[in-house]
């Protein structure tokens, strides 16, 4: 372990300042080497729940979850930290809370970290090194902030098995990245495979360079990625014979709308322009007998719209019920 440490500190490097962190990993494997990693980058570390228990004593290892981020909160609140971060149990995904203890969807870090990613890109750059791979789940502030960083969005199927033969296809990608927390950078010399230690250290490591008078870590978000009106994530129960003649008949039901099926179907709702105004997925699930589905707009207005068409296109599919509560 203490090589790979060292691999991770020589590919992120020391911080330009000591940046103060707070860290949870629910008792889980990474804890004391997420703790060890950040110190030996420079971080001002605060640590709860970072020595091992297997009985899982305060709370689960997700920090895709916002219960499992409240101790993180209050350690934040506590310590005047800049930010905090939690590992899961396995040490493949990670989360964050902001400054005043905010939970953060991971695929919001995904926006900040795009641009870092692709800052040097230049005019000689090939299509695949301007690529940035991201699951059809995330937030459409992953493909603005894509393109605003020079770079060309391409969606790919959920699944951290999917990111990384996706990864593998495009030599010179350099990032891949899902709405769970799996990050899979391939820049810095790094191998493009999902280890939240890396990625904590990439965060705080790019964190640093901000200056401390600056934008807090929740302003610096919300520049990049907004808090956009949505649905979260919602799985309605499909029998698992019924899974892809439904979402066949909902691809059917938005055919005049742009759309793009590489993994269930995902409806594009635009302005007279052209401009993405919002977004609704349906895609059968791997390990559950469920469709996951998920809406975003950029305003309650726009939200509310959606939930029209789907109520108006989808209902008589399968029993939305569930989901079209979720807009409230």
């Amino acid at each position: 372990m203490p090589t790979y440490l060292a691999a991770i500190a020589e590919s992120v490097g020391q911080l330009v300042r000591p940046v103060h962190v707070a860290v949870d990993a629910g008792n889980a494997v990474p804890g004391p080497y997420l703790v060890e990693v950040l110190e030996a980058i420079g971080a001002r570390v605060e640590a709860v729940h970072c020595t091992w228990d297997a009985s899982e004593p305060n709370h689960g290892a997700d920090p895709t979850r916002p219960y499992n981020m409240t101790d993180l909160a209050d350690l934040v609140a506590a310590h005047g930290c800049e930010f905090g971060l939690g590992s899961d149990g396995d040490g493949d995904r990670v989360g964050a809370v902001t400054e005043t203890g905010a939970f953060v969807y991971p695929d919001r870090l995904v926006a900040l970290l795009v641009g870092d990613v692709l800052a040097d890109l230049n005019e000689e750059a090939s299509a695949n090194e301007r690529t940035v791979i991201y699951d059809v789940k995330c937030s459409m502030n992953v493909e603005s902030a894509i393109l605003a960083a020079g770079g060309t969005p391409l969606m790919a199927r959920t699944g951290h098995s999917f990111m990384k033969r996706a990864l593998a296809e495009r030599p010179g990608c350099r990032f891949a990245a899902e709405m769970s927390g799996h990050l899979f950078p391939a820049d810095r010399g790094w191998y493009g495979f999902d280890c939240s230690l890396y990625n904590a250290a990439r965060l705080v490591e790019l964190w640093s360079r901000q200056a401390p008078d600056g934008p807090t870590f929740g302003e610096a978000l919300d520049a990049v990625a907004p808090n956009l009106p949505t649905t979260g994530e919602c799985k309605v129960p499909c029998e698992e014979d019924r899974k892809e003649a439904v979402v066949a008949g909902i691809t059917s039901a938005f055919a005049d709308l742009p759309h793009s099926t590489v993994d269930g179907v995902r409806v594009r709702f635009e302005d007279e322009d052209g401009n993405l105004q919002g977004w609704y997925l349906a895609r059968r699930s791997n390990t559950e007998a469920v469709l996951v589905m998920r809406a975003e707009a950029r305003t309650e207005q726009g939200l509310e719209r959606i939930r029209a068409h789907i109520e108006e296109r989808v209902a008589d599919l399968i029993d939305v019920e569930g989901f079209l509560d979720a807009f409230a």
